[in-house]
């Protein structure tokens, strides 16, 4: 199969991300003006084409060949159906004004993909990803909940605003790098396997983590513009908030990328926001019918993703 189908469509999902994830990032880690948003952007943005050079490429590993292989004869083309499919969801999801989350429909799409086109399909791994999908959530708004605790029980210096904004711009530089770490590393999966890249693990090149930091660029400052909405929909995002929910789900998403295991920081941090929350002042403060929409829109995407890509995946099978 020729490549250039393959690669274009994952340069495409890089801009898809970039609207998703990066612009959620920026859109909770605005509240104590800490950093100027172009700043904020370019932080990350350096993390992205930067940071798996030093954290490493397991979670991109994963999704490379580890869930299926996609080595087999027809994997290319599986890969490209199963961008498709991934992208269609979070299509008819945006359309529907749902939340949606770009990891669960890419790991459901790829593992829904391999079982239709009969490739090699690791069950081991596809049962630790789905717990870590569902673990890492949960952890990530019991430690906002506890870190919100703490904040409350030790104040801050004299100067608070100043101690706010450095807790905040650390926090988010902290999130930066649990995002490259882990949810970043979808695009590098991607363009691993449209240019041969992967091996026993998945090889970085310098010239296509820049093309991908450009890409997400793009996207992000497509995407930014609703976002700020979609997020005070759930809760009034406070700088304790944004903290304390910073530093939660980076730990949460920095532990899954221990595991390998690809999650949604957009997941994480909403949850993380929750929980803090609910300690900062009180559960009755959280929109709690908007809270179970992203719930349950995120519990579904994953199955949605497997189901329609295992059938269209078989359909398409010679």
């Amino acid at each position: 199969m020729d490549h250039l189908p393959l690669v274009a469509a994952a340069a495409a999902f890089a801009v898809i991300t970039g609207a998703n994830d990066g612009a959620s990032l920026i859109a909770t880690n605005l509240s104590s003006k800490a950093m100027r948003p172009l700043i904020a952007l370019l932080l990350l943005v350096a993390v992205v084409i930067t940071g798996p050079f030093l954290l490493g490429t397991a979670v991109a590993t994963t999704l490379a060949n580890g869930l299926v292989g996609f080595n087999q004869a027809g994997g290319d083309e599986a890969l490209l159906l199963a961008i498709g499919v991934a992208v269609g969801l979070m299509f008819v999801l945006s359309r529907l004004g749902l939340p949606s989350s770009v990891t669960h429909a890419l790991t459901g799409a790829i593992i829904g993909i391999g079982i239709g086109r009969g490739l090699p399909v690791d069950l081991g791994v596809v049962g630790k990803v789905i717990v870590v999908l569902v673990a890492a959530p949960t952890v990530a708004g019991l430690l906002g909940a506890l870190l919100a605790a703490l904040l409350v029980r030790f104040p801050p210096p004299d100067d608070i605003r100043r101690h706010l904004q450095r807790l905040h711009a650390i926090s988010f530089a902290c999130q930066c790098l649990a995002y490259a770490a882990n949810d970043c590393q979808k695009m590098i999966a991607l363009f691993a396997v449209a240019l041969g890249l992967v091996a026993t693990r998945v090889e970085l090149d310098p010239g296509v983590q820049v093309a991908i930091g450009a890409l997400f660029f793009l996207g992000t400052l497509i995407g930014i513009s609703g976002l700020g909405a979609r997020i005070g929909r759930l809760l009034p995002v406070r700088p304790l908030n944004a903290i304390s929910a910073g530093y939660a789900s980076s730990v949460a998403v920095f532990g899954s990328a221990l595991l390998g295991a690809p999650v949604s920081m957009a997941q994480s941090s909403a949850a993380a926001l929750v929980g803090s929350e609910a300690t900062l002042v009180t559960y009755r403060r959280v929109r709690w019918e908007q809270a179970i929409r992203i719930v349950s829109t995120w519990v579904t995407t994953l199955p949605t993703a497997l189901v329609v890509a295992a059938i269209i995946g078989f359909s398409t099978r010679r």
